[in-house]
């Protein structure tokens, strides 16, 4: 018998596969191998996930709520969640419009099946979230990426939208505060983008991406709080996985018009059903107003804070790395460029940031990722997620590696 052929679909010929996973896959083999490595790798809070939701899913478990759930998440939770959408976003939702989804990436990839054609333009602002780029195109989808700059906060303008808008567009994907380099855009510069997109009369799609929202140390500004006349062309995305330490949980949402709502649900309805039961009764627990949910949610901030002061002292006392503070989320993104190309510790010369991340874990250990995965060469992400102490001796080591 002649061995089979292995045979794979023609969409995954496109596919990049996630760098940041991989990334964390590699630094777990090497804690498997006892090497004591250091990770800025994994968008992780490192924190527990507050009490109020872990004894919500201990009490479905007693309570035997272990069966299927309504595809889109129970009617408590939807309802819960519509309600922090509504005051997020001054937009009144109903949880018809409202769908839980396992993780906020999944809320994207469904989002992007059901409303994105072969051929249709999507914006993606880089430095981006590794996924955008390759869930658009497993949608048939061509992503439109437009390279911000340091200079401008890696915030994308009004006149860069303008540039890079076409009959074709389909959809734009913000992101604030961003991930990779924790930039978030202001009352002006959103209003600036809607103004853009009301001149050039698109029909365009936004996706507002907003996982990051609780983790912010400036006035955060929310897309449909400056531009509430695209309520009915907007999607947004949250989950539970940053603001509540809830990563594992894998509780994320999709709020918008109802009939987009019921298109992604019905995708839905053909892969994961919906979250885990029990996981939604935490979720639950999370969304519901409690000044315990608000305690926990403050000091994760006010410690991520923290880090992100002592980390950027840290880099700003290495030779060739420049970075710009960031003002969300829990990611430093300095630009390496000054160190390539030229004889790091050892004699070892990097080319590129994809080098360079590889010369870290294997000569420094400790884990990072390139800033080609986001779509910036020359860059590198650091999640500073992790204890001021390994910071401290994560920097030490980052400083000694790449001294010449």
């Amino acid at each position: 018998m002649t061995t089979p052929t292995v045979r794979l679909s023609k969409r995954l010929a496109q596919l990049e596969p996630s760098a940041t996973a991989a990334m964390g896959g590699r630094i777990a083999q090497m804690k498997a191998q006892g090497v004591n490595v250091i990770s800025f790798s994994i968008g992780e809070p490192d924190f527990d996930t507050p009490s109020l939701a872990k004894n919500a899913a201990i009490d479905a478990l007693h309570k035997n709520h272990t069966h299927y759930t309504p595809t889109g998440g129970i009617a408590d939770l939807r309802k819960a969640v519509a309600a922090r959408a509504s005051s997020d976003q001054g937009v009144k939702y109903s949880p018809n419009q409202i769908s839980v989804t396992t993780g906020a990436k999944e809320a994207l990839y469904l989002a992007f099946q059901a409303l994105i054609d072969e051929g249709d333009e999507v914006i993606i602002p880089a430095p981006y979230w590794v996924s955008y780029v390759e869930q658009v195109k497993l949608a048939g989808g061509v992503p439109v990426v437009v390279e911000t700059t340091e200079a401008n906060g890696f915030r994308m303008t009004a006149e860069q939208l303008a540039a890079h808008l076409s009959p074709r567009t389909r959809m734009l994907v913000l992101n604030s505060p961003s991930n990779p380099t924790g930039a978030v855009y202001s009352e002006a510069e959103l209003a600036g983008l809607a103004a853009v997109l009301r001149e050039n009369e698109s029909e365009a799609l936004v996706m507002t991406d907003e996982i990051y929202d609780a983790i912010c140390y400036v006035p955060y500004a929310r897309w449909l709080r400056v531009a509430p006349d695209f309520a009915e062309r907007t999607l947004v995305v949250n989950g539970a996985s940053k603001a509540f330490a809830m990563t594992g949980w894998r509780i994320g949402y999709i709020a918008g018009p109802e009939a987009y709502i019921e298109a992604i649900k019905s995708i839905q309805s053909h892969s994961t059903t919906h979250p885990a039961s029990i996981a939604q009764y935490a979720a639950l627990a999370a969304y519901t107003p409690s000044t315990e949910i608000d305690a926990a949610v403050d000091g994760m901030v006010r410690a991520f804070k923290e880090r992100r002061d002592l980390i950027m002292e840290a880099l700003d006392d290495v030779p060739g790395v420049t970075c710009s503070v960031p003002d969300g989320a829990f990611y430093v993104f300095p630009n390496v460029s000054g160190l390539l190309n030229r004889p790091l510790a050892g004699g070892t010369v990097c080319a590129s940031s994809d080098e360079l991340t590889m010369y870290l874990l294997e000569q420094a250990h400790i884990g990072v990722v390139s800033g080609e995965s986001f779509g910036a060469p020359g860059y590198l992400r650091l999640s500073y997620a992790t204890s001021n102490a390994e910071i401290s001796e994560g920097m030490r080591r980052f400083a000694a590696a790449v001294k010449g």
